[in-house]
């Protein structure tokens, strides 16, 4: 069972993890730079995303929950979770209730990556769409996670120590 209570704080594009209008739909004008970016990083080259990214100058959350999952393709998640959280937190306690879905998600992956279970978690129940694709991606990953810890790592965890095996992806982080 999953330490849910006391908790704190992708994926490749396809055609059912597009996002519905409303909050969650990309800004027109950016469109052809994120859909770049996109095909970089689908095409395994999250380092030129990152610099397509940092050349074209526009300030938009939307850019920088890009580059946030390039710098998850490139293992930077302690980079990747200070630039989201910024976009996700509010007060440095509360998460954001109007911002995409796809901000949560990647805040939450980049949690995971640096070892913050419980963090991850949280991130994920604010997501209000539970039966998104990236929110079923991560819990997945952690139901595989907690069922090959060991019964003496759970109980450390339990008393607020993260295991020393780390959550496996077997899906590219992130998403634009």
């Amino acid at each position: 069972m999953l330490r849910q209570a006391n908790t704190n704080a992708s994926h490749e594009r396809s055609p059912q993890l597009e996002q519905p209008q409303g909050q969650n739909s990309r800004p027109q004008e950016l469109a052809d730079l994120l859909n770049t970016v996109a095909a970089a990083l689908d095409a395994g080259h999250p380092r030129k995303a990152l610099e397509l990214l940092q050349k074209c100058k526009v300030k938009s959350p939307w850019v920088n929950n890009a580059m946030a999952v390039c710098l998850l393709r490139l293992g930077k998640a302690p980079r990747a979770v200070e630039m989201l959280k910024g976009l996700v937190v509010t007060s440095g306690v509360c998460f954001r209730n109007d911002v995409p879905a796809v901000f949560l998600t990647n805040f939450a992956t980049a949690l995971l990556m640096i070892g913050n279970v419980s963090g991850c978690e949280s991130a994920l129940a604010a997501v209000p769409d539970q039966r998104d694709p990236c929110v079923q991606q991560l819990r997945n990953a952690i139901r595989q996670w907690w069922a090959s810890v060991s019964f003496w790592q759970k109980m450390r965890w339990y008393w607020g120590d993260q295991p020393d095996r780390p959550v496996a992806f077997d899906f590219p982080p992130g998403r634009i």
